[in-house]
């Protein structure tokens, strides 16, 4: 009982990793997630030296919700390219990526495979340089669907970054990515002009 309630507690403080059916692992360093600038998680990882992989769920052409519509400035009902990834860092779920993308103005997005070495944003920033971004970054628990998809526990601290980004003056892209709180840090650098 020792060992197991010290076990928890060294997974609640990110130290552990416990995945079900797979075991406890020692957790990697927190990436750093950049939120002044566009980032590429394939790149992130990487630059780490660890190993990226990705699983695309869902990458299909739907139907602006009046949420989404609303988010990317466009007519509700209008197509939107979507996409679910999941991306991996050394085998362990690391983020879950919801993405909508103007279609008219990026038709070849749902044409794309995201997986081991593509992925949404990867795409996104070579084709269309990011002008102009903006993040909504909020404490959120994971779903059981989230739990589920980053290998944790019902309920737990998670962090939930939005972002929409623009190319010139056009709205092209809305993104939701959840990681687990434990795996995850926000990292802001400003120069404050006197």
């Amino acid at each position: 009982m020792t060992v197991n309630k010290a076990i928890s507690e060294l997974s609640q403080k990110g130290i552990l990793n416990r995945i079900a059916g797979k075991g406890t692992f020692v957790a990697t360093q927190k990436h750093e997630l950049p939120v002044t600038k566009a980032f590429d998680i394939f790149d992130e990882i990487s630059a780490s030296g660890n190993k990226y992989s990705g699983q695309q769920l869902q990458l299909k052409v739907i139907p602006a919700t009046a949420e989404i519509a609303l988010q990317l400035g466009i007519v509700e009902g209008t197509d939107v390219g979507y996409c679910k990834v999941l991306h991996f860092e050394n085998d362990i779920p690391l983020m879950l990526e919801e993405r909508y993308v103007n279609h008219a103005i990026v038709p070849d997005f749902v044409k794309q495979q995201f997986g081991n070495n593509e992925t949404p944003s990867g795409f996104l920033q070579r084709h269309f340089p990011v002008s102009e971004m903006e993040h909504t970054i909020e404490a959120t628990l994971a779903t059981k669907p989230i739990a589920n998809a980053l290998s944790i526990k019902e309920s737990s601290p998670c962090l939930q970054l939005s972002r929409r980004t623009w190319t010139g003056n056009t709205l092209i892209s809305y993104v939701n990515m959840v990681t687990a709180g434990s795996r995850y840090k926000l990292k802001l650098h400003s120069r404050i002009e006197h």
